[in-house]
């Protein structure tokens, strides 16, 4: 799960406008319950104005999804539904989500198993391979149920053995295309040489991978997925405005490297990328740090954390 409040897409339209990925969520509406307490202020000002009891928020999103399949589907897709309006699918199933007819299949078997009258939306990716070609791209975007492509480097994490093996060399062509149909690329921003330390395999990506890669394609939109470094919170906010983003998952704003060897091997404390130390934490990013988030422009609903 990814947090925020975050920026991708919309409802599932038949012929969503490119717009229309930046939309929010409609809001929800939250209770908040008296105090057994009394609470001597509340009644103060109780004499003055009419209490309210309750709170219209927007419906939180989550932009990283596993549902993968079978019972693990059947038994997360209702708990997500109950908290969530939407959520980003991963595709990284066996064998991966890679085509637009695949992508729909799976978006039946995500209905099929939310509960009666839930109004959950899943919001379809592809997995981007060395084969995948422009002409699915096009596809995807007419299908109006694919948001984005995932990018996974070969190797990087789970289900990663079909990812891509050279994204300059063989995906140029499909990142290309993604530019014209503002189609955007979530990325899994690690390298997998093995002579590269483990922690510092976000910040090789960034200079080997992502830099380049944004140099090349600067109107290429990019969501570099789960960040874990300050290097990635550097480069983000280097970049041009409203093309290059992230998104935070709470155990880098709650843990760093520490927590996976306190008292012995703690192998439920780690998850890929694998959490750094202290000096990376996210929450000494100041618009998390703030509990603040910030806008880039009037259409960009965070993914976009910012200056």
């Amino acid at each position: 799960m990814q947090a925020a409040v975050n920026t991708t897409t919309v409802g599932a339209h038949p012929h969503p406008t490119k717009s229309s990925f930046l939309r929010p969520s409609p809001p929800c509406r939250v209770y908040f319950h008296a105090s057994p307490r009394p609470n001597l202020r509340a009644i103060a000002m109780a004499s003055k104005s009419q209490l309210q009891d309750q709170l219209i928020i927007t419906r939180p999103d989550d932009w990283h999804l596993h549902l993968r399949e079978g019972g693990v589907l059947e038994a997360v897709v209702p708990h997500s539904a109950r908290h969530f309006g939407r959520a980003i699918i991963m595709p990284n199933l066996k064998p991966p989500v890679t085509t637009t007819a695949r992508a729909v299949e799976y978006r039946e078997e995500i209905m099929r198993a939310l509960p009666p009258g839930s109004s959950f939306e899943p919001l379809m990716t592809l997995y981007l391979t060395d084969n995948t070609s422009p002409e699915e791209i096009k596809l995807a975007r007419k299908s109006g149920i694919i948001f984005a492509v995932k990018l996974y480097p070969a190797g990087a994490t789970t289900n990663s053995q079909d990812g891509v093996t050279d994204i300059f060399g063989k995906c140029l062509p499909v990142l290309e295309e993604m530019v014209r149909q503002e189609m955007p690329l979530l990325v899994h921003g690690e390298v997998t040489d093995p002579h590269v330390d483990t922690f510092d395999r976000e910040k090789v990506f960034i200079d080997k991978i992502l830099a380049p890669l944004v140099q090349k394609l600067p109107q290429l939109k990019i969501v570099m997925e789960h960040i874990t470094t300050m290097d990635a919170v550097n480069f983000i906010e280097s970049c041009e405005e409203g093309h290059v983003a992230a998104t935070v998952t709470p155990q880098h704003l709650l843990l760093n490297r520490n927590a996976l060897f306190q008292g012995g091997l703690q192998p439920h404390n780690y998850c890929l990328p694998v959490l750094k130390r202290e000096t990376h934490s996210m929450l000494r990013w100041p618009p998390i740090r703030n509990a603040t988030i910030c806008y880039k422009n009037a259409e960009s609903y965070s993914f976009w954390f910012t200056k």
